[in-house]
């Protein structure tokens, strides 16, 4: 069984949308939230050239520093990692994951991108399948693929959590 969930947020973003979101996380995975937690971006971590946060860096902030595990962070700047333009989030394996909603305007592609991440955390990895977990390059390419996870990842997901 996977321990619960821990989920930050940005204290700019609405309660309100991430309760939304923990509660479609809760749906889609069968897991429980350890709690809701307001947390602000470390401005070490900002690239004034390009006006984002590093992604990756904040991601490994929480890890490394903050000795934090299953985790999911929610924030409103728009984050990016070395040799990307930008993502909608990345997350580690087991460990946790960050999601941006700064390029997601709608409440369905919150969700979606919500979901994708928060797979990565309990073992999933990108699918060919018509899945929730398709990899996105782009805005368009991210509203094509399904909200819900296939068949293989749902098994995957069962698989995961019984060996956790």
């Amino acid at each position: 069984m996977f321990p619960p969930l821990l989920i930050l947020y940005d204290p700019n973003l609405e309660l309100s949308e991430v309760e939304e979101i923990a509660e479609h996380l809760v749906t889609t995975y069968n897991i429980k939230i350890q709690e809701l937690k307001e947390y602000k971006l470390d401005y070490k971590t900002y690239d004034k050239k390009r006006d984002q946060f590093d992604g990756q860096k904040l991601l490994n902030m929480l890890i490394d520093k903050e000795n934090l595990r299953f985790f999911f962070w929610i924030v409103k700047n728009d984050l990016y990692v070395p040799a990307m333009n930008f993502v909608f989030g990345l997350a580690s394996q087991y460990y946790g994951a960050l999601v941006s909603f700064h390029r997601l305007e709608s409440s369905e592609m919150k969700i979606k991108e919500s979901i994708h991440e928060c797979g990565h955390i309990l073992g999933l990895e990108h699918c060919q399948n018509s899945c929730v977990m398709q990899y996105s390059t782009s805005l368009k390419e991210a509203e094509k693929k399904p909200s819900s996870l296939c068949k293989d990842c749902q098994k995957n997901i069962e698989e995961n959590q019984r060996n956790f």
